[in-house]
């Protein structure tokens, strides 16, 4: 009886480590397939992207909801990041012209679905997937994954705008009176934490050329949302005590720190992938094994 319940001890403690062991393991496999070098071609993609994707973002949504989407996106940056982003994204807020904008989205659909496609040759790499398919059929699926990540962005807004509106409502209905402020702050933080997991899941899920299920891709997920949220604080920690970009790239110093956040961020998404990869497979050997 003692030795069964030290054995059950031991598998129980074994089964909680596990997890720091797996992170153990994807850092350095991350490393040794060239994830570090990836993080730098994804942000590069990021980077080309991003403004074209808003010019699509506020024509799709509208004026009003795509600042409400912009400020959403852009809340979650450090300041500098921001600072850097902030002229251009006013000059996109304020309008631009119907045949710039025809073409903005006719572009923004090739270069988005680069990033997408630069997002799947990573991910197989991570899920060690060496025979993918041919490269036309990739591409127009990556066209038609980045449609449907716009879908799930503007979901993910709706729910954004709405929920200030639901606690009005139910003020209104139940005459339940709600410190709004503190409320929203918490509301809008949990959801977006939510949003994000979900949204990084099903890229895991949907992008790499690999059969599993969409449960296998929440652990990477989680501790990809995890990391994120903790790289923007000591990020711009880092950025306020140390003043490196200014004084090596000077006026050029808004997007390189742009630059270099979207490498971590990127660098982050990679080594959940690889979490997934190995967290999946150990789990799978360990509940198999008979007590």
């Amino acid at each position: 009886m003692l030795r069964k319940k030290s054995k059950l001890h031991y598998n129980l403690r074994k089964f909680f480590i596990l997890p720091f062991k797996i992170l153990r393991v994807s850092i350095i496999d991350t490393v040794r397939q060239d994830g570090v070098e990836h993080a730098g071609y994804l942000a590069f993609l990021s980077i080309l992207s991003l403004f074209p994707f808003l010019i699509f973002l506020i024509s799709i949504v509208g004026f009003a909801q795509g600042i409400e989407a912009v400020q959403t996106i852009l809340s979650s940056a450090p300041k500098e990041v921001t600072n850097a982003l902030t002229p251009r994204v006013n000059e996109i807020i304020s309008g631009p012209p119907q045949t710039f904008l025809t073409l903005a989205i006719i572009g923004v659909i090739w270069t988005a679905s680069s990033s997408v496609e630069g997002c799947r040759t990573i991910l197989n790499r991570a899920y060690r997937i060496h025979h993918p398919p041919p490269y036309i059929w990739r591409r127009l699926l990556s066209i038609l994954e980045f449609f449907v990540v716009i879908l799930l962005i503007l979901a993910g807004i709706g729910l954004l705008v709405l929920a200030p509106i639901a606690l009005r409502w139910l003020e209104d209905l139940f005459s339940i009176s709600f410190k709004v402020d503190y409320d929203l702050f918490y509301i809008r933080h949990i959801i977006m934490f939510t949003i994000l997991i979900l949204s990084t899941s099903l890229l895991y899920y949907a992008l790499p050329n690999a059969k599993q299920k969409i449960t296998q891709t929440i652990p990477g997920s989680i501790l990809s949302v995890i990391l994120w949220f903790a790289l923007e604080r000591v990020f711009s920690l880092y950025l306020a005590n140390f003043h490196q970009f200014n004084f090596v790239y000077g006026s050029l110093a808004g997007i390189i720190i742009s630059l270099m956040f979207f490498y971590l961020i990127s660098l982050i998404f990679i080594v959940g992938a690889e979490f997934n990869y190995h967290f999946h497979r150990t789990y799978q050997v360990f509940l198999k094994k008979k007590p």
